[in-house]
């Protein structure tokens, strides 16, 4: 059982709120009831990805009318699983991201070391909740498609997502229950989404804090030497580097196929969308051009979110290296110079996080999708204005 201080609570909690309902929380302690919830949002979004392709299939007149909803909410339902799937099965690695997390919480004495994990923890619930806003606005956006139902007749009844066509004959009690759980699916794939990006912005920069303090503490190494007389301080940075070098891999193993899966889905879907957007503007749609901001910001805010985690944690570990450096290693003792000359070693290898083990995730990365969606995108309004 671990102790949750308020810090902790301040830096973690929010996380909790959305991967909680997706049974994706990893230091739950009910693993039963938290793997009942996980299997019901499966088998949600599994039937929400194939009435939407069916609808497609069969033309109906909603997904004609409206594709590019159609597409972005395939996408990101199809997200939802590769994503929950992938964190189910590095649970375990996880959640010892997490505890290792809040025990730094706990064990945290001096002042000048809390203000700096408070100052990372608060820019990583600031990106986190941007994009936790930013998404329940797209969601709104869909669920605003049930006003005009209060005053509609039975045949002019609209559904949340375009699957009229497979659902013309219904009950009024069986179009409340549909529509109902339509809004569920709807809220489990925003939550699916967003809860997947929070924890991994917030352990990352958890991680780029320690790796702050850990750099302090090198640079005032000769001080620490002066008051740890009996112990042996350069062992204990040289193991909390390696703890780092871990929690860091573990990051990394959990999430590379996820980023990888995520940046090429949001490039795709950033075009689409862009699309969507250039037709609304031209046919004066206020709604849709709205909506189809909306869903290009969370899109741009997920990669983003990617890219500057990446960044920081590649820019901490290359500052420990100058912080060895300019400290006063010249009055330790011989095999403390040696373990720190291994550290060293050991920095001139930048920490990167990859997609994929393809390529590594920089802010490089994300102005290369958005110079690629441009791109495309002004292609696309060339065409639009030819016809």
């Amino acid at each position: 059982m671990v102790h949750w201080n308020k810090d902790a609570i301040y830096a973690l909690s929010s996380y909790k709120i959305l991967a909680w309902p997706v049974g994706v929380w990893p230091i739950e302690n009910d693993i039963f009831y938290s793997k009942l919830r996980y299997f019901f949002v499966m088998v949600s979004e599994i039937l929400l990805t194939v009435t939407l392709l069916m609808d497609v299939y069969l033309s109906c007149e909603n997904s004609s009318v409206d594709p590019i909803d159609t597409y972005a909410v395939t996408s990101s339902a199809v997200l939802v699983i590769f994503k929950l799937t992938l964190l189910q099965i590095q649970r375990s690695t996880l959640s010892n991201s997490l505890y290792s997390a809040i025990q730094d919480w706990s064990s945290i004495q001096d002042t000048k070391s809390r203000e700096i994990m408070i100052q990372h923890a608060r820019t990583g619930r600031m990106i986190s909740l941007f994009l936790f806003y930013s998404g329940f606005i797209a969601l709104t956006f869909y669920i605003l498609r049930l006003l005009p139902v209060l005053n509609s007749t039975f045949e002019e009844r609209a559904f949340v997502l375009p699957m009229s066509c497979l659902f013309k004959s219904v009950s009024n009690l069986e179009y409340v229950l549909i529509t109902s759980y339509q809004v569920i699916q709807l809220f489990m794939t925003y939550a699916g989404n967003c809860c997947t990006e929070g924890i991994f912005v917030g352990v990352t920069m958890h991680l780029c804090g320690q790796f702050k303090i850990l750099m302090i503490d090198f640079q005032r190494i000769d001080r620490y030497k002066r008051k740890h007389e009996k112990g042996n301080i350069v062992e204990e940075l040289v193991v909390r580097h390696r703890k780092l070098l871990k929690l860091t891999n573990n990051i990394e193993d959990t999430y590379n196929i996820i980023i990888l899966i995520q940046i090429f889905s949001s490039a795709i879907l950033i075009c689409i969308t862009g699309f969507g957007l250039i037709v609304s503007w031209h046919i004066h749609d206020i709604v849709m051009t709205m909506k189809s901001i909306v869903i290009m910001i969370v899109m741009l805010m997920q990669c983003f979110l990617y890219t500057y985690a990446g960044d920081n944690l590649r820019d901490r570990s290359e500052a420990l290296s100058f912080a060895l450096y300019n400290c006063d290693w010249c009055s330790l003792p011989p095999n403390d110079i040696r373990d720190l000359a291994f550290i060293m070693i050991k920095t001139n290898i930048p920490i990167r996080l990859t997609a994929g083990k393809f390529f590594y995730v920089t802010r490089a990365t994300f102005m290369d999708i958005l110079k690629t969606a441009v791109s495309y995108l002004s292609a696309l309004r060339v065409m639009i204005e030819k016809d």
